[in-house]
């Protein structure tokens, strides 16, 4: 019987039993917990087989997708090929088509062939075979040490910004180390169409400045992920809070897991800015009051115009995949963002597993003056690998874009990974000497420094 029949008809099964379970409790012949435990068990068949059959159906497509690039190529000169699914009229464009997001069954998938769907076998057995700790010490000095807290550049980020944040006292501004920005250019010499700045908030939490836009990513705020009580715990705190930055005119959402998305930021932000979310996601801000959301599918650009200046925010794809609880998983996309200016552009990746798609972001879309990569939660690898990409994996990527520039984030601060919690800088350093990379082309920054960059 094919996958999709079967899928049907233990989807029937199942609606049926659920019937019968109902009847039979109304009329006294079955108790609750053994009719919750009926429904649990069919859901649990029901989703095993949708698994299969979308697995199933994923890579039959990119297969397919893979032979007609394939073809695409070998026509060359000899003009165009054309699918039901995908009409190309070139190689580069084969290429981008081969990388569409793909959705079966009403979740998407990753159309790489590289990615592996793990299993709940290959959950509990990361959970039964992990090790504790991470290296993390009892002595807070030393965490300290090891991981210090700058106080952002609140003064260059008003002027970057334009204007002045209304919620901060104007005599904050300079509060700011001597040592921590003493190298730095005076303010006034700094030119606001060629200067990026960047300043990281723990895990992939970024505010950034692109010739006076003022972007947001990713953000969480609070000391764990899901709740007040509950979720992974900061490592250290957050340099500052949000009320204290310049006012933010788009927020880049790559995908819904608790430590890239946090309500309270939302809620706190809500309408005053623009979302810039994945297909699927809009919804979820919708129930909550918040409508100025862009929804975007890979390769799909929009224009963004802040005070005349035009920008280019675009979706482009990512290994990954979503979900914040375990009935929406994938229901969602997940994606990276580019955002170009006139004169400099920034990448934000969010989480991502290493795949070839970022080379054709790179073909297509020309260098990056700064990717903004993460360099944690990748051990152990094979766990971890499709999902997280390792410090070398994120220096490919550096290559693979033509980034001048890049930082690496999402590490020192929810441990939800097997590595030591000061691994990725230390690795990073290693896979930059084993590259061949120049001092301080791409760096792991000390928390809430704000960075400058020169457009290309």
């Amino acid at each position: 019987m094919p996958l999709d029949s079967l899928l049907r008809s233990t989807y029937s099964l199942m609606s049926r039993a659920l019937g019968i379970g109902l009847g039979w409790l109304r009329g006294g012949r079955l108790s609750i917990p053994v009719c919750c435990l009926g429904a649990m068990a069919g859901y649990t068949i029901y989703c095993l087989v949708a698994d299969q059959w979308i697995s199933s159906r994923r890579c039959q497509t990119v297969k397919k997708r893979q032979r007609l690039r394939e073809r695409a190529a070998a026509a060359g000169k000899h003009g165009s090929i054309a699918d039901a699914d995908i009409d190309v009229s070139a190689d580069k464009d084969a290429a981008i088509a081969q990388y569409a997001s793909l959705e079966i069954g009403g979740r998407f998938v990753n159309p790489f062939a590289g990615w592996r769907d793990k299993t709940l076998l290959d959950f509990v057995w990361w959970l039964a075979t992990r090790k504790s700790g991470n290296g993390l010490t009892s002595d807070d000095m030393e965490l300290e040490r090891n991981l210090p807290l700058a106080t952002p550049h609140f003064g260059l980020l008003d002027s970057m910004s334009g204007n002045q944040h209304p919620r901060r006292a104007r005599q904050e501004q300079g509060s700011v180390t001597d040592c921590e920005y003493a190298e730095y250019p005076a303010i006034a010499d700094l030119n606001k169409d060629s200067t990026i700045t960047v300043t990281w908030f723990g895990q992939s939490t970024c505010f950034v400045q692109l010739e006076g836009l003022n972007i947001l990513t990713d953000p969480i705020f609070k000391q764990r992920t899901v709740f007040s009580w509950l979720g992974p715990e900061r490592l250290r705190p957050t340099p500052c809070q949000l009320a204290d930055l310049p006012h933010p005119d788009i927020v880049l959402v790559s995908h819904n897991h608790f430590d890239h998305l946090d309500v309270d930021v939302v809620r706190d932000l809500g309408n005053t800015v623009t979302w810039y979310v994945p297909l699927g996601l809009r919804d979820w801000f919708v129930r909550r009051g918040v409508y100025k959301v862009v929804e975007m599918d890979w390769w799909q650009e929009c224009e963004h115009v802040v005070e005349g200046r035009s920008f280019k925010v675009v979706s482009t794809p990512t290994q990954h995949w979503s979900g914040r609880n375990g009935f929406d998983s994938n229901c969602s996309l997940w994606s990276s963002f580019l955002v170009k200016g006139a004169n400099s552009s920034v990448f934000h990746c969010g989480d991502t597993g290493y795949c070839p798609a970022f080379s054709e972001v790179g073909r297509k879309y020309g260098s990056v003056s700064l990717a903004i990569l993460p360099i944690g939660s990748y051990e152990p690898r094979w766990y971890m690998c499709h999902q997280h990409i390792n410090p070398e994996d994120a220096v490919l990527i550096h290559r693979d874009l033509g980034a001048r520039n890049s930082i690496g984030v999402h590490w020192g601060t929810f441990m939800m990974s097997d590595e030591h919690y000061m691994a990725p800088p230390r690795d990073l350093l290693q896979a930059c000497i084993k590259h061949g990379l120049k001092d301080l082309e791409f760096i792991a920054p000390k928390l809430g420094k704000t960075l400058i960059y020169q457009a290309d």
